[in-house]
């Protein structure tokens, strides 16, 4: 199985350099320019399914490759951005959701165990190509728990950053943080 992680493009909170914004951020101009020049890219990938974030930021990013393949984009709240945890040894913690979205206090022990639920969502799929797209936190967490890391990694992810990583016996990354679009 191969599994593509994208990450949303530019949103205003990226622009001016926070970590992380509000569930209804949406992409800038700019953003939407990034969404629809990696659609030629995203065609070359031969995905089967995308699962995507219910924030907005996640959907009008991947919307345009959605039109131009006609894959169905499957809208998933255990996908949705989360909080940087850099600690290897906290428990997961059974998620909660709201209105389709995690609880706003959600825990760090929630977030791991939402992002263990979408590893097993993505594991689940039965696609041989998938094509994710979250958020930065989120993905960094997939990939620690895909590649069984020993300690957490801070791997980089810019706007429209894409890793790969196949899975079979033992998971092996193709690379992370592939910039699709520019990031003049």
């Amino acid at each position: 199985m191969e599994i593509y992680l994208l990450r949303h493009a530019e949103t205003e909170a990226n622009k001016k350099g926070c970590l992380s914004s509000h569930a209804d951020d949406m992409l800038t101009d700019r953003g939407l320019e990034q969404a629809n020049n990696i659609v030629d890219e995203l065609n070359n990938l031969n995905a089967q399914s995308i699962l995507c974030s219910p924030y907005p930021r996640a959907i009008q990013t991947i919307m345009p490759f959605s039109n131009s393949s006609s894959l169905e984009i499957e809208v998933h709240p255990c996908l949705a951005e989360g909080q940087l945890v850099l600690e290897s040894s906290l428990l997961a913690e059974p998620p909660e959701y709201s209105g389709g979205y995690p609880i706003k206090n959600e825990t760090k022990g929630q977030f791991i165990g939402r992002s263990k639920q979408a590893v097993e969502l993505i594991l689940n799929q039965e696609k041989d190509t998938v094509l994710v797209v979250s958020h930065g936190h989120m993905i960094r967490e997939l990939l620690n728990i895909l590649l069984n890391t020993t300690h957490k990694v801070r791997f980089p992810h810019a706007n429209c950053g894409l890793s790969c990583v196949s899975i079979g016996k033992n998971p092996v990354v193709q690379y992370i943080n592939h910039v699709l679009c520019s990031r003049k």
